[in-house]
């Protein structure tokens, strides 16, 4: 299925097989697409990175972009796979027990995915962040909305986890994605600044 068939199932409150998750995914998406734009408008001006950071940052941003929109397909796989584990046979002991690995397989998958898909996220509002510091004031409202959809992007991504826990038995696998929801939680008000970087 494509991202843009996807987008359209989002935008369809008839549809129950698109949900948060894979729209958290399209909200990192667009994120990038802001604040690459700002990384851009930001060119040729005296905001505090160098020119080449600027398009790195950009260019780092529509690669990002890409994974997140193919994210958002892997996502809808992942979650049709959940539905049709739980759709599975349980009528004899065999079953059920078949019927319980496929579920836990399904929602590792759909952990993994999301957990792709929030560090992603993560990263583009980390860029947002040094973008704040380093661009355009003009362009401040399009940073404000991307860093806003970046956040949106992590937020989901961690429902996304906590929603696949119960249908994990591993406890080392479980305890591994709770680390990683730690992980995207954590609030940074400031990440190093790219220019200082460069000239150390």
């Amino acid at each position: 299925m494509s991202y843009t068939a996807i987008l359209d199932k989002i935008l369809d409150s008839k549809d129950t097989t698109v949900g948060g998750d894979a729209a958290s995914a399209f909200a990192g998406a667009m994120a990038c697409g802001l604040l690459g734009m700002v990384a851009r408008l930001s060119l040729l001006g005296e905001y505090g990175l160098d020119d080449h950071q600027y398009i790195k940052l950009a260019e780092e941003l529509d690669g990002i972009s890409f994974r997140l929109l193919r994210g958002t397909q892997e996502d809808v796989k992942a979650y049709a796979s959940v539905c049709d584990a739980f759709k599975l046979p349980k009528d004899t002991d065999e079953e059920k027990d078949d019927r319980v690995h496929m579920i836990e397989e399904c929602g590792v998958k759909a952990a993994e995915i999301a957990k792709k898909n929030g560090y992603f996220c993560q990263r583009v509002h980390k860029i947002g962040l040094i973008l704040r510091s380093n661009s355009s004031a003009s362009a401040a409202t399009d940073l404000e909305v991307g860093l806003s959809l970046a956040q949106v992007g992590i937020d989901g991504a961690v429902g996304s986890i906590k929603a696949s826990l119960p249908l994990i038995k591993d406890d080392e696998l479980k305890n591994a994605l709770k680390n990683d929801i730690d992980e995207l939680i954590k609030v940074e008000n400031y990440y190093e600044n790219l220019y200082d970087r460069s000239h150390h």
